[in-house]
């Protein structure tokens, strides 16, 4: 029988503010799958009732959210709710990748893989782009200026700009239109999520804009080798504010 939400509830425990937070709540949950806790088919309690009973605020239980879909364990149905899916043997038993340690896997093969991967990427996207993807690019841009604007007297709220820079890329993800490829460009997500915190805590906000406008320009204008390269450049800067090291391109 599928539980509901408000069965779930008493079996999520607080969690504990020593390793990373999104980490512990993707191992709690996890645990309880294994343990038959939880169920295929299962709904979580709502996102405001859950970072709750977590003890965590929302930003951080969504990127424990997504690190789950990533692994399959987890449907995120927009609107609709979170659904606990049947995971394979790999999502049960295997490492929490997307908490990777950036350091030890190596922040210029991350980075090096983002730009081959993802340049690739963008110029197939754009040549195909649709209407309504690039007025969401553009409306995430507006919300990335009208943070900018808020953030003149301080520092941005690094919750709100993490979720604006994951939008961004998710938006761009699910206008590859190839479940294959998605899945790729979504794994490239999770490794991104172990360097954006050093990336909006030493990296200029408004230079990030800049970059994300440059991406959208050139996919509005469907120019498949400027996308690439405004990509690319982007790439490269993150490389560079997160001090990593990669192999030079000649272009062509």
């Amino acid at each position: 029988m599928k539980q509901k939400a408000s069965d779930i509830a008493p079996i999520i425990a607080s969690v504990i503010k020593r390793e990373a937070l999104p980490e512990q709540i993707v191992r709690q949950l996890l645990g309880l799958v294994r343990a038959g806790q939880l169920k295929p088919g299962d709904r979580l309690p709502a996102e405001r009732a859950l970072a709750a009973d977590l003890g965590v605020g929302r930003p951080t239980l969504r990127e424990a959210l997504r690190a789950l879909q990533l692994l399959g364990v987890l449907d995120i149905r927009h609107g609709g709710g979170v659904f606990v899916n049947e995971p394979g043997p790999d999502a049960l038993l295997g490492p929490a990748y997307p908490f990777i340690d950036a350091d030890r896997l190596g922040l210029d093969a991350i980075f090096e893989a983002r730009r081959v991967i993802e340049g690739a990427l963008l110029a197939f996207v754009a040549r195909h782009i649709d209407a309504g993807t690039i007025r969401r690019l553009e409306a995430n841009l507006d919300e990335l200026g009208d943070l900018i604007a808020r953030s003149r007297r301080g520092k941005p709220d690094i919750h709100e700009l993490d979720a604006l820079a994951a939008q961004f890329r998710a938006i761009i993800g699910d206008a590859v239109g190839n479940p294959v490829l998605t899945r790729a460009v979504q794994s490239l997500d999770a490794l991104g999520a172990a360097t954006r915190r050093r990336v909006t805590g030493a990296g200029s906000v408004a230079r990030l804009l800049r970059n994300h406008r440059r991406i959208v320009e050139a996919l509005v204008a469907r120019d498949p080798r400027a996308a690439q390269r405004a990509l690319e450049a982007h790439i490269d800067y993150l490389a560079q504010v997160c001090g990593a090291a990669h192999r030079a391109v000649a272009h062509a």
